[in-house]
């Protein structure tokens, strides 16, 4: 195995670049950011019409939402990679075509947690802001979102690592992040095989595992600080 990071870890980080687009574990953690901070301003206007006063409207938007969770992420990106070519006439190399998947994917689940973080807050900051004349964007903006990004945090570390692990489907595709890159190899050296897949499993297990760590230390802090802000001053 450490043979294999000794003659290969170039390969390994950033697959046949230059002679070849930009590939694997590079492309993955490039694809996974982007992914998280292009589907954040998607999910906050998948978030809207969810809290929509308008029945019909947030009806339409849950629907939405629930398709685009229900259905595997495979099934979408076959859906992008053949059908966008078809309906808009250009094709994206399989990396765009990934990023694009990964951000409308993303940005469903995003959309409930932007939701679930601003019903965490109490209705009064909302209620204070509108009464000293606020408008409701303004309130939104400059109070509500700020105060509800703090509990969103732990959930998006969450989801940055789910990322990660989803970029894996663009093998599909023929993108070549991680995945590709270490079944090549493995191709390469089929009597190396296993431990390459090994090498994978612990590439995904150090990029990941990072974040469970943080994501968990935001919740513990998280839930501190609401428990200081609920305590009676003495």
């Amino acid at each position: 195995m450490i043979e294999i990071l000794q003659n290969y870890w170039l390969q390994l980080l950033i697959g046949g670049f230059p002679h070849t687009p930009l590939g694997g574990l590079a492309l993955t953690l490039i694809l996974a950011v982007s992914g998280l901070v292009l589907a954040m301003p998607v999910g906050l206007l998948m978030a809207v019409p969810l809290r929509s006063r308008f029945r019909p409207v947030k009806a339409l938007a849950e629907l939405v939402v629930f398709y685009i969770r229900s259905v595997p992420l495979l099934l979408h990106v076959l859906w992008v990679y053949f059908l966008m070519p078809a309906i808009i006439g250009v094709s994206f190399p399989p990396a765009i075509t990934m990023l694009i998947t990964l951000v409308l994917f993303n940005g469903a689940y995003i959309s409930k947690i932007v939701v679930a973080g601003i019903d965490a807050l109490p209705r009064g900051q909302t209620e204070a802001a509108l009464s000293l004349g606020f408008g409701r964007v303004q309130t939104m903006r400059h109070i509500v979102l700020p105060q509800a990004l703090r509990n969103m945090l732990p959930s998006l570390v969450s989801q940055l690592s789910l990322l990660i692990k989803e970029t894996a489907l663009g093998a599909a595709i023929g993108a070549t992040e991680a995945m590709q890159t270490f079944l090549d190899l493995a191709d390469n050296l089929p009597g190396q095989a296993i431990q390459v897949y090994a090498l994978l499993a612990l590439a995904y297990f150090a990029l990941c595992y990072p974040l469970l760590l943080v994501g968990r230390r935001l919740e513990r802090r998280g839930s501190r600080a609401a428990k200081i802000a609920t305590e009676p001053a003495s």
